[in-house]
């Protein structure tokens, strides 16, 4: 059997859904990462194919299309929320459609399997008749009807009708979602933090001090709240591990180094083995991959949904919300001290841990796959 694991291009999309994908090879099957080529190094030795555009790319064709920047999210603008919903769908439909729909003619896949934002691979999917499975790593948002219609416009656009899913993974749990939805094809899956067979060489502390991750995910574009939550995590009796992502490097973090150890882009399960607590915008791969290891975090949610997986966290008494990081020291503080947030963080863990490995997942979807004659 032969599978497309296809992703919106940015690296939080990809990274959540490469467990299955590497559980799908480890049974035998041939699997292959269609990604923009700036992801295809994380895919840690699956076979990739490129496709285009990259991020940077799509971003400026819709800001140019649209007039908004949409990494502006949190604007209450009509025309803004208009110029997101294209990005997601007929932008990159634009953009990308035909390349993949070549694609995926060339590589014959018994099954497509996209992240919940890709919205290029179910119009693929109908085009050529191939099997689609979503993979939803992040809670449902407000806006996820106005994603639909932007994927039904997609579709009409190619005098296409909308495709069934065969199966919805579904990674983000339920019990943190503010309003669950119904889904009779939705086959929960465990959180297996992101890692690689090669080992990141990560600096050591002296000291006893409790070490705090802190990171804004893998494109650091504000490197003032990067410094003023180190700040925050150093005034508060801790040692800080930062990450830079790409987009910006380990010189760029400021204070004492011999407490402020700052590395480029590294798996977050090595990261996460030498921590106590975690800093972060609220990324949903970064927030599961925590919450399996039982670490609370503190939340300076900025962008996209990064607000949503916040709260329901610290409603679930996991985590806490700092939207000033003036207050970035008192909210370190009460992650290290207050024993109710590592409690409810270690209960987190187990209930993750309770959920389907992703090789018993690839199996129940392998099932539910006919595979079309040849």
């Amino acid at each position: 059997m032969k599978a497309l694991f296809c992703t919106f291009p940015a690296y939080g999309h990809l990274l959540p859904m490469l467990p299955l994908a590497k559980a799908a090879a480890a049974a035998g099957d041939e699997v292959v990462v269609v990604a923009s080529d700036e992801l295809h190094a994380t895919a840690d030795g699956l076979a990739v194919r490129a496709l285009s555009p990259s991020l940077p790319d799509l971003l400026a064709e819709n800001d140019r299309r649209s007039g908004q920047d949409v990494l502006g999210y949190r604007s209450d603008s009509s025309d803004l929320l208009d110029a997101n919903i294209a990005l997601f769908t007929t932008t990159r439909a634009d953009l990308a459609f035909d390349e993949l729909c070549e694609l995926a003619a060339h590589e014959r896949p018994d099954v497509i399997v996209a992240e919940m934002w890709d919205y290029v691979a179910p119009l693929v999917a109908r085009r050529l008749d191939i099997p689609w499975v979503s993979f939803v790593h992040s809670p449902a948002t407000p806006i996820d009807a106005a994603l639909e219609r932007g994927l039904v416009r997609a579709l009409e656009q190619r005098e296409l009708t909308m495709p069934a899913r065969l199966a919805t993974v579904q990674s983000w749990p339920e019990w943190l979602e503010q309003n669950p939805p119904a889904d009779d094809t939705a086959l929960a899956i465990g959180t297996i933090p992101h890692d690689t067979s090669a080992q990141v060489d990560l600096p050591s502390f002296d000291g006893d001090r409790p070490v705090v991750l802190v990171t804004l995910g893998t494109v650091v574009d504000d490197l003032t709240l990067l410094n003023s939550a180190v700040r925050g995590v150093l005034d508060a009796g801790a040692d800080a591990l930062v990450t830079t992502g790409f987009t910006t490097g380990p010189e760029d973090v400021e204070g004492d180094p011999t407490r402020v150890h700052a590395v480029p882009f590294a798996p977050i399960s090595q990261l996460l083995d030498r921590v106590q607590a975690v800093v972060t915008t609220g990324g949903s791969g970064t927030t599961l991959a925590t919450l399996s290891r039982g670490l609370p975090l503190v939340f300076l949610p900025r962008i996209a949904n990064q607000p949503l997986v916040a709260s329901v966290v610290a409603g679930f008494g996991a985590g806490t919300i700092c939207d000033d990081p003036v207050t970035m020291t008192a909210a370190v503080s009460m992650l290290l001290h207050e024993p109710r947030l590592r409690s409810r963080a270690e209960v987190a863990a187990e209930l993750l841990d309770q959920r389907p490995k992703p090789g018993t997942v690839w199996s129940a979807l392998r099932d539910r796959i006919r595979t079309p004659a040849r």
